[in-house]
């Protein structure tokens, strides 16, 4: 592909070299106040690269603009992934149990190794499952 835009590049400045050649003269411009003789290949340049200017920076500030947009929207993406991986981290994380030491257990003691003296779990520990609800239905339509 890259062999193509070199070729074509080549043809191009070929095709204007040839149409500078071919149109070598010198041309009057009278700018009402002073007359000047130009190179025509030379003013049609000047004159394509004042048509071509305005687009061209029009385009390239559009382009950086949207540069800008676009990092400003990765970095946002990029905090938003980190904030759900956390929340992800913080849903999957057991809940703390307060339970109460029992009176005859070391603090530091296994609960499973002294069977007749597992705690029951404190009231408050329990996670409570909200129960769903049901949705009113809209009533009927009279006549049906």
């Amino acid at each position: 592909m890259n062999n193509v835009r070199v070729i074509l590049i080549a043809l191009l400045v070929a095709g204007l070299t040839l149409f500078s050649v071919a149109n070598s003269i010198f041309v009057p411009v009278d700018l009402g106040f002073q007359q000047f003789s130009v190179w025509l290949p030379l003013l049609l340049l000047f004159f394509f690269v004042l048509g071509f200017l305005p687009s061209w920076l029009r385009l390239s500030a559009d382009r950086l603009l949207l540069k800008r947009k676009v990092a400003r929207l990765e970095a946002a993406l990029g905090k938003a992934e980190t904030e759900l991986s956390q929340a992800k981290v913080e849903l999957l994380r057991p809940p703390a149990q307060n339970l109460p030491q029992n009176p005859g257990q070391n603090p530091g003691q296994n609960p499973a190794q002294n069977p007749g003296q597992n705690p029951a779990p404190h009231p408050a520990a329990i996670e409570r499952v909200p129960q769903p609800q049901s949705v009113p239905q809209p009533a009927p339509p009279p006549g049906t």
